[in-house]
């Protein structure tokens, strides 16, 4: 499993996702009739003035399925640049709605970099999609170039079958319902990358912002989730997998993991193990 993986130290571990809500995702968008819509033409790529012949409500499930609505990208794009540096090391991948979604995020997050940081170099956010100009190319400069190229946009070509050890963030700005293909979306940030920061600094977890509810929606399905944050694990589990650890170094690591969580145990619970249990276990 993921989890065992991650604790026999082959896999890389993930923060609890940093859910990037706006008023647009949290209420919805309602138009009255009569007024004036800006409606995207991913076709001819412009924008078309209309007005609404009723009365338009696109409730929030709607609205996550639908996110091509360039405020609602602006504000997560201005998030984004305010907590990734793009100058620092490791890669972040961005799954986008569709591809002319995936053009909008390259421009919004260029701009929000370069309000946040001053100008970047033209590549620094590219789209790596099968309409992109030499897509594979692309890839391989994303995946081999370490200043280059550091944040990389698709929708479904960089979902299987890539190895980009240095991704450190993953961006959900696209729904999905299926459970495998979350979870191949968020593998691709799990190899481990030694010396990422620096000789002996590796990278020990990856981050996920989810600006579309993606990973509450999934997460109860999935396997997939934080060894050491995850609030809704308990510790009879870590101590379980402590038990399974492949090295003296993994049950060290899980052991560790198990007193991080016992202090927030909560004391009237008679399942969860006490610390000389874990210690047994280690």
């Amino acid at each position: 499993s993921y989890r065992q993986a991650v604790i026999d130290g082959y896999l890389v571990d993930h923060e609890p996702p940093i859910r990037i809500t706006t008023v647009l995702s949290a209420n919805g968008i309602y138009w009255k009739a009569g007024e004036e819509l800006k409606i995207f033409d991913p076709d001819r790529a412009v924008v078309d003035l209309t007005t609404a012949p009723d009365d338009i409500d696109v409730e929030i499930e709607s609205f996550y399925r639908k996110v091509v609505n360039e405020p609602f990208n602006a504000v997560v794009c201005e998030q984004l640049a305010a907590d990734i540096d793009p100058v620092l090391p490791g890669k972040t991948l961005i799954y986008a709605a569709s591809d002319a979604h995936a053009d909008l995020i390259v421009d919004l997050l260029t701009k929000a970099f370069e309000a946040k940081y001053g100008p970047q170099p033209a590549d620094t956010v590219v789209k790596i999609t099968g309409a992109a100009d030499r897509p594979q190319e692309l890839f391989r400069r994303y995946k081999n170039e370490a200043n280059q190229l550091k944040v990389a946009v698709t929708v479904d070509l960089l979902t299987t079958g890539i190895d980009v050890p240095s991704i450190v963030n993953i961006v959900f700005l696209r729904r999905v319902k299926s459970r495998i293909l979350y979870e191949q979306m968020l593998g691709r940030a799990t190899r481990l990358c030694d010396d990422l920061f620096g000789p002996g600094d590796h990278k020990q977890v990856f981050k996920i912002y989810d600006a579309v509810d993606l990973y509450a929606a999934l997460a109860p399905m999935s396997s997939m989730k934080p060894v050491v944050k995850d609030p809704d694990i308990s510790v009879s589990q870590l101590v379980t997998e402590v038990a399974k650890a492949a090295t003296p170094e993994s049950r060290i690591a899980a052991r560790d993991a198990c007193a991080r969580s016992c202090v927030s145990w909560n004391a009237a619970s008679a399942s969860t193990p006490t610390a000389s249990q874990i210690t047994a276990a280690a």
